[in-house]
This record gives structure tokens, sequence and C-alpha cells, in this order.
């Protein structure tokens, strides 16, 4: 589950929604020059998605517990690691239309000045 929080910008003021995290159902990426993001699916991801929950230990989430123990028991692919799935979902994702790469640790930034030096916020909504 993800949340949305208020955050100011350091260097410029403006004000602004944030959103961190992903949903049961998807992956949050971020652009790692302008800081706009795109969700990828994991019904995008197919196969490299049914890998990485192949090799979990532990399930991600309770919402979606049976159907990742179901693959786990069943599907007959080979498992991969984080870091693989990982590295699959950012070049899946590809590039940003700025020139920039859409990455799953990249700081939010301010979407007039570009900066990462941000005070954020309580969080005002959370979102799946």
């Amino acid at each position: 589950m993800g949340i949305r929080v208020q955050a100011r910008c350091l260097d410029c003021g403006m004000t602004f929604a944030v959103d961190h995290g992903g949903g049961f159902l998807f992956h949050l990426l971020r652009c790692d020059s302008c800081g706009k993001t795109k969700s990828v699916g994991f019904d995008e991801l197919g196969e490299l998605h049914l890998r990485y929950l192949k090799g979990l230990q532990v399930l991600s989430s309770s919402a979606s517990a049976a159907r990742d123990r179901y693959i786990q028991e069943s599907a007959s692919v080979e498992r991969i690691s984080e870091n693989e799935y990982h590295r699959g979902i950012e070049a899946l994702a590809g590039k940003c239309r700025c020139g920039g790469k859409y990455s799953l640790d990249a700081p939010p930034r301010c979407p007039e000045c570009h900066s990462t030096r941000l005070e954020e916020g309580e969080a005002t909504l959370c979102y799946d």
C-alpha cells in the first residue's frame, strides 16, 4: 500500500503531492531526472513477477497471499533474486520523456525546479 504526502520544495517553495510506494497490484517508479512517476502493474510484468514470487521466503502481502502461495507451489518457473526482479521492472518501465530513467529508488523531486530538497508532511491519503 502506498501513501501520498504533501511536500514543499526547500529551494523554490512550491507545494505539491508526493506518492511513495506501490500497491497490492503495482510498483511505483520515479524518474531519476525529473521525478515523474510511472506505475507498472504486476500483470504487465508477466513471468518476471512469477519468478520473483517463486523465490520469496515470506509472502509480500496478506491481500494476495493465497494467490502467491499457489504460484510458489505450482508455477514451473526459475526463481530470481530481488535485485534481478528490480532490474527487470526498471528495464520494462524504460526511459522517461525527459531522458531520465524510471527507478524504484529515485528520490521525489519538485515538479517545478527538480530539486530533491523537500520537506514532507503527514500522509494525506493511503492508496492501493
